[in-house]
């Protein structure tokens, strides 16, 4: 992706993919980032709150990686034990430090207690699994510290994929009985991070947040084992002064805001699909802004025997996009919750739009168990709409369309299979026998898109062959009625792709015929080759449409990192890696010229390569990672010690 920087003069600056490795967007803050500022031009004196929203999450912001210094590195194989005592060792140097994992399987088989002014960062999200293998206790803790997180990287639960997708009132929701281990736990601490984390499969929660000024940035949280009675199965907050943005949540019992110190939290910009509730006796005054809330056709809209049972709607549950306590033995918020610009999709209630007005403001609960949900939080007149048209006047540098745009998940995904619809955690192709569907809602403003891209993530099942995109005709349908009577027909054929697609890695499609605003159906169709099962939006790795943009005046693509397709540009190594004082950088041209950047894009060294082995003194490095640039091929990081 090319983006173009002009004070005085035009300035072309690659934004790097370290090919699923450790990435920043360089020279663009993001939500949570040191130095993002608001705008007092919107403010609203009718809402005061905006001054204390204002402070949600991290003071000062989460650190960027070039401020933290990499002073512990550990390997594969390494346990709970291990991880401690990089810890503890680190914890003993000044300043901000943190211990690398690089990319392994690491078995948490105890607690792993973390500290004040030290960090964990994965080499990699996907390729740094820490695997949970214990029944109690917390498996990440973080106890009366500060400035203290988490980076790029993978915790999951050893006992798989859940049996049951959603809570169903029954006793079978319990599904690992004497085993209460939170994969995360936020206890009495503050100004602490979770930071492009993925928690998969948890035990009891995922994240449990009695603890203020957290932020959690970019997690994809899916699954848990136990979403029963007692406080199971939630994404849970119970503090204040918390911010929640650029979350992608589902499979649990609840993302739930509780009790009586949860207060000026902010959830902004996610993409859950699940529930927020306010579950019972907040302290009001909390902000849910902006987010994509979508509860999916199979959710349970009322009390079911059994899963996918036909739904009873007089009884319970009955799950709303935004829920205030639905049982007598609850308490209301105590003060008002604010909602605003949310789009808001209940799939399980007819696809109904509740709370989606762009226009209005809502606020509530208004009561414990309303026989009604859905008028539970009641819009003001539009004249009590902010005046600046938000609650949550973030600044990014600046407000055109590299500020704004981002990528797009799929609204709905699934397949045929000889007429048979299947919507799970998977979409599968097959040439002649299975076909994709997707559904997605185009951004109106796209004038600085240089190319639009479908994106996929190949999940269990890898293949090879000729996979082609097609426009479909009609946006008729849903994932939970699509059928051959109703499917799209096949349109243009606007990309294609022939390789070999292998599991856990993400494929790119460049389509042609995208039409700002437009609701547009992909139909994706093998030919020939092995079959292929790619991730679908109730999986670890959404569809989405990826957008390269090309932008001015300093404004620097904001939500496309980690998208940029390099699988068919040279890769370089660098070794050793960590490095002390040289590194040596294999497959380089004579001629070519070698760079190395910090993480936020500065040019550090710059020499020209004289063999094909390209061969740099980085002693002078302070430790930290650093991004290494080879000219037309693809870009490397390496850890300085």
């Amino acid at each position: 992706m090319k983006l173009l920087l002009k004070p005085k003069q035009n300035i072309f600056i690659w934004i790097f993919l370290l090919s699923n490795t450790l990435t920043q967007t360089y020279g663009q803050l993001n939500i949570g980032d040191p130095g993002v500022i608001f705008d007092s031009s919107k403010y609203d004196s009718r809402y005061p709150q905006m001054k204390e929203w204002e402070k949600a999450g991290v003071r000062g912001g989460i650190p960027f990686l070039k401020d933290i210094r990499i002073v512990k590195t550990l390997t594969n194989g390494a346990d709970s034990d291990a991880i401690n005592k990089a810890i503890n060792d680190a914890s003993k140097q000044s300043g901000l430090v943190a211990v690398l994992l690089k990319n392994g399987t690491y078995n948490i088989n105890k607690r792993v207690s973390m500290k004040s002014n030290v960090s964990l960062i994965g080499e990699s999200r996907t390729g740094v699994k820490c695997i949970i293998r214990m029944n109690n206790s917390s498996a990440f803790s973080f106890y009366k510290v500060s400035k203290s997180g988490i980076y790029t990287l993978t915790i999951e639960g050893s006992w798989g994929k859940p049996k049951y997708d959603w809570n169903y009132s029954l006793g079978a929701n319990d599904e690992l009985r004497g085993n209460d281990n939170i994969s995360v736990k936020f206890n009495d601490s503050q100004d602490c991070w979770l930071d492009k984390v993925n928690i998969i499969n948890s035990a009891k929660d995922p994240v449990r947040v009695p603890a203020n000024h957290i932020t959690l940035r970019d997690l994809k949280v899916d699954g848990a084992h136990k979403k029963a009675g007692g406080a199971q199965g939630y994404f849970f907050i119970q503090g204040a002064y918390n911010l929640i943005t650029g979350c992608e949540v589902t499979h649990l019992r609840h993302i739930s805001l509780q009790g009586s110190k949860v207060e000026y939290n902010v959830v902004y910009d996610n993409n859950f699909r699940q529930e927020v509730s306010f579950h019972s006796g907040d302290n009001g005054n909390n902000l849910i802004e902006n987010n994509r809330i979508t509860l999916p056709f199979d959710m349970p809209n009322s009390k079911a025997d059994t899963p996918n049972a036909v739904y009873n709607n007089s009884r319970e549950p009955n799950y709303y996009a935004i829920m205030g306590p639905w049982s007598t033995q609850h308490q209301n918020s105590k003060k008002p919750n604010f909602i605003y610009k949310n789009r808001c999709l209940e799939e399980n209630h007819n696809n109904m739009t509740p709370w989606s007005d762009p226009n209005l403001l809502y606020k509530g609960p208004r009561q414990v168990k309303p026989s009604n949900p859905a008028t539970n939080f009641p819009p003001l007149q539009a004249n009590q709409s902010p005046k600046g048209g938000t609650l949550y006047p973030v600044v990014l540098e600046g407000n055109n369309t590299c500020d704004n745009l981002r990528n797009v998940i799929a609204s709905q995904d699934v397949y045929l299979q000889s007429g048979t619809r299947f919507n799970s955690g998977e979409l599968r192709v097959e040439s002649r026998k299975r076909v994709s569907y997707l559904q997605f809602t185009v951004p109106a403003v796209t004038e600085n898109v240089t190319s639009t891209k479908l994106k996929l993530t190949v999940s269990t099942d890898g293949g090879n062959g000729l996979i082609e995109i097609f426009k479909g005709n009609s946006d008729n349908w849903t994932e939970g009625n699509l059928s051959n009577s109703n499917k799209p027909s096949e349109g243009a054929k606007i990309g294609s792709l022939n390789t070999t697609y292998r599991a856990g890695q993400s494929y790119q499609w460049e389509l042609s015929g995208i039409t700002p605003g437009e609701t547009v159906s992909l139909i994706i169709k093998q030919t020939g080759g092995n079959d292929v099962s790619f991730s679908s939006k109730e999986g670890i790795d959404s569809p989405e449409l990826v957008f390269e943009l090309e932008c001015e005046d300093k404004q620097i693509a904001k939500g496309f990192k980690n998208n940029l397709d390099v699988k068919s540009i040279p890769v370089v190594k660098v070794y050793p890696n960590p490095a002390k004082d040289f590194i040596t950088i294999s497959d380089v041209i004579p001629g070519e010229s070698i760079i190395i950047y910090d993480i936020l894009g500065k040019v550090l060294i710059k020499q020209v390569s004289k063999n094909k082995k390209g061969y740099l003194d980085v002693s002078l490095l302070k430790p930290g990672l650093y991004v290494i640039s080879v000219a037309n091929k693809s870009n490397e990081q390496f850890i300085k010690e």
